[in-house]
């Protein structure tokens, strides 16, 4: 079988293996994602993936393992299963590992009906490689009893065993919408993370994950504008109005009652 096409989109190389290094050759933990505002970057996973990872722990920014950023601290989101990754405002990054910008994250898990795939960091003759999962994408409100949507689950679109998708974030492969004006994009729309209870099986193969919404990144990673604003747009002005001395309205008395 050949690889997937959409292995080669430019989005996917915020994709990055986690690993433990120190040893001969890097041990892979799981799969992580680069994300930046275009001055600061972080790094996401699975919370429960990176609380059992072993130690040295980095991110490798080449897929051969010869280059890496040391995990020295993360912190737990406020959304339960993602964990958080300060990178830093100088790291070093590569042709093949980049961040994705922060424009191009979904704050909702709604992937419109678009094709969409699980993308996880697997390993293939002795090299890290990304791996692409098609799934289809099922909304569960617990079998009737709940009008809130409790959880969203990721089940394969082909038969495959469940592998290493706990930390693999959602993308989905936006078709244009000539109505509201936007072109096709590719976009991140969740991150996949174990899915233990295994009480619903939406479709025929059994749920690979579940997907937990990216929101949080906003509060973690502020949106950064470097664009100055238009000149012609019109700005607040605060102050006293003065009178003109040499104005067409000089010399009147506009206190007094006729």
């Amino acid at each position: 079988m050949g690889r997937d096409p959409r292995e080669a989109a430019t989005e996917l190389r915020c994709i990055a293996p986690l690993a433990v290094v120190g040893g001969a050759k890097p041990q892979l933990v799981g799969t992580c994602m680069l994300v930046t505002n275009g001055s600061h970057a972080i790094a996401v996973s699975s919370s429960e993936l990176l609380r059992q990872a072993g130690e040295p722990l980095a991110i490798l920014t080449r897929l051969d393992g010869s280059t890496s950023i040391p995990v020295s601290s993360w912190t737990m989101a406020r959304q339960a299963g993602i964990g958080i990754i300060e990178l830093g405002p100088s790291q070093q990054f590569s042709t093949e590992v980049h961040p994705l910008h922060l424009s191009a994250v979904c704050a909702t898990v709604d992937t419109r009906g678009a094709p969409s795939a699980l993308v996880m960091i697997a390993t293939e003759n002795g090299k890290f490689v990304r791996s692409v999962i098609s799934v289809h994408v099922d909304a569960i409100d617990g079998g009737g009893m709940s009008d809130d949507i409790i959880t969203r689950l990721a089940s394969p679109v082909e038969p495959r065993s469940i592998e290493l998708v706990d930390g693999a974030p959602l993308f989905s492969w936006m078709p244009p919408d000539p109505v509201l004006g936007r072109k096709s994009e590719i976009v991140v729309v969740a991150l996949g993370v174990a899915y233990r209870a295994r009480t619903f099986k939406p479709r025929e193969q059994p749920a690979l994950c579940e997907l937990v919404g990216l929101e949080d990144l906003g509060r973690a990673l502020p949106w950064a504008e470097h664009t100055p604003p238009p000149r012609n747009v019109l700005e607040q002005i605060v102050g006293e109005i003065q009178d003109d001395p040499t104005g067409p309205l000089a010399g009147l008395d506009l206190d007094r009652e006729e």
